[in-house]
């Protein structure tokens, strides 16, 4: 019968096994400083609760003045919420006119013209007034000013010019040439030096 094979060598066999935890404990090791092998974390069982957004509600206040006949004097009471009447109330509080346009109670046109829920007749007639009006002085028409309006029906506030009348005003400046420097010789877009640099040879042997 064959033999059978001898049991490894104790020292051998200590060998291989330290070898071999030598690897693995390698192994672990490149495991763990690289990221592409770290496990995920396991997202959490309980999801977290978002608060209730609140419900959207629309403003049914304008339906509910508009039904009753009450839009007329809401507009009396918060004259800023149309042009028309923010219009009024300078015309009448300020003794001015509101963007760009003559003051309501100046205006040629009446200012108050028909709207396209007016008849349709009145709607024409009131356009035909406007082109009327243009082709009679198109300039001032088109390119429409207050410090040099014609008819005097635009103005800014009682008691107030172009600075003042602005909400946001331009910084003061002081225009005197003594406080300025001028003259500085220069280039331009082209790099040709300016008139005031002097000639060349000016420049480059002295004066």
């Amino acid at each position: 019968p064959p033999c059978a094979p001898l049991p490894p060598h104790p020292q051998n066999l200590a060998s291989t096994m330290s070898t071999s935890l030598i690897r693995c404990a390698t192994a672990a090791a490149l495991v763990a400083t690289c990221d592409g092998y770290m496990p995920s974390a396991a997202p959490s069982r309980a999801a977290a609760v978002r608060p209730a957004a609140a419900s959207v509600f629309m403003d049914e206040t304008v339906f509910e003045r508009a039904l009753a006949g009450e839009l007329e004097e809401e507009g009396f009471e918060n004259p800023f919420m149309s042009e028309v009447g923010w219009a009024d109330y300078l015309d009448k509080n300020a003794k001015s006119s509101y963007n760009m346009n003559q003051r309501p109670s100046l205006a040629d046109d009446g200012y108050y013209t028909a709207s396209i829920v007016d008849n349709p007749l009145d709607v024409v007639s009131d356009w035909l007034g406007a082109m009327k009006g243009y082709v009679t002085n198109p300039v001032a028409t088109a390119f429409p000013t207050i410090s040099n309006d014609p008819t005097g029906a635009r103005s800014y506030p009682k008691g107030s010019n172009e600075v003042s009348a602005r909400t946001i005003k331009p910084k003061e400046k002081d225009f005197d040439p003594k406080k300025r420097i001028v003259g500085i010789p220069g280039f331009n877009i082209f790099g040709t030096p300016s008139s005031k640099s002097g000639s060349f040879i000016e420049n480059f042997f002295g004066n």
